[in-house]
């Protein structure tokens, strides 16, 4: 074993000295660390996107790669963490606005570190915020819950009543009525604040309830609360649109189908831009048109999805792209 690695050590350096002269970048592997909303590697859809990105992004470029979980709900150990992340690192990648306040207030302090917050809007000048056009992907899924319907109910479960969760819900609401005007749909938030992601019991319970009053679709947006529901879809044997990422396999035939952002795609992306010396800080926006945010049909959902569904959902798709449709991203207020 011991031979071998001097062997391909050897071979790595041999490339080196074969190639064009490295530049600093290639001598000295970009420092990443990455921090976790919350203690959820391999767990919630949402952070396992974010371990599949940089994981690529060290398989591929070769960066030195840190991985921490964020601590749920306690802002100050949280903030602790960002530090030594920020002291240690020079690109420094989070997630979910929990992290927004945080990063907030520890990003200036670290002016020739690089930030990257997904799904915050931080105008900070070494702060790269990406966002998804949450709005635009829930917008396809609620059309298909607008056309599969039967019972002409609908549901939505978000994680918490905050503008994040309401742009899903607003999309998601227009997509649905774009096709089926007539539908009433039904939202619920688990509660106003982050407890709302890790309560499965509660989203339980809330979904169990919507299901026994005729609803036959929901769509939960809800990090690891979404098992909950996931879990009364099972019971109920009614159907469940998934976030995130493509969770169709998770019960094949009652998992409609899943709003999906390309979250590996874009960390990779940032890491890519940073270690090539063009990280580019500002409120970046990817959606529909760059291939960020879709619908997931794969072997265990598309026998739900008839073709003409396809169609309907591919054509509004197509409008949304090209601007003729514009997807609200906001609610108003007091709900109907």
């Amino acid at each position: 074993g011991v031979i071998l690695l001097f062997i391909s050590g050897c071979d790595t350096i041999q490339d080196l000295n074969n190639s064009e002269p490295p530049s600093e970048m290639d001598a000295v592997p970009l420092r990443v660390t990455m921090i976790y909303p919350s203690d959820c590697v391999g767990s919630a859809a949402y952070c396992t996107a974010f371990h599949i990105g940089v994981k690529g992004a060290e398989e591929e470029l070769g960066i030195i790669l840190t991985e921490v979980n964020g601590i749920e709900n306690d802002p100050v150990a949280t903030e602790m963490l960002l530090r030594a992340a920020a002291q240690n690192s020079e690109l420094v990648l989070t997630a979910g606005y929990q992290m927004g306040d945080v990063l907030a207030r520890v990003a200036p302090e670290f002016p020739d570190v690089k930030f990257a917050i997904f799904d915050v809007v931080l105008d900070i000048p070494n702060v790269a915020s990406v966002n998804y056009k949450s709005n635009e992907g829930s917008f396809l899924v609620g059309a298909i819950a607008g056309l599969k319907t039967e019972s002409n109910k609908i549901g939505y479960i978000g994680g918490a009543d905050v503008a994040l969760l309401q742009e899903f819900e607003a999309g998601y609401v227009a997509g649905i009525h774009a096709v089926n005007p007539e539908a009433e749909v039904t939202v619920e938030y688990i509660s106003k604040d982050a407890t709302g992601f890790g309560q499965p019991e509660k989203a339980k319970e809330l979904a169990l309830a919507q299901y026994a009053n005729g609803i036959d679709v929901i769509y939960v947006a809800a990090g690891g609360s979404g098992q909950g529901v996931l879990e009364a879809a099972q019971a109920q044997q009614k159907f469940i649109i998934w976030v995130d990422a493509n969770g169709n396999h998770l019960a094949p035939g009652l998992v409609l189908t899943s709003m999906t952002k390309e979250i590996p795609v874009s960390v990779q992306r940032i890491i890519q831009e940073t270690a090539e010396g063009n990280f580019m800080a500002g409120i970046r926006y990817f959606g529909l048109k760059d291939g960020s945010v879709s619908y997931a049909v794969d072997e265990h959902n598309q026998l739900l999805l008839s073709d003409d569904i396809i169609a309907t959902v591919e054509s509004l798709k197509a409008k949304i792209i090209a601007g003729e449709i514009v997807v609200p991203d906001t609610i108003s207020l007091p709900r109907e």
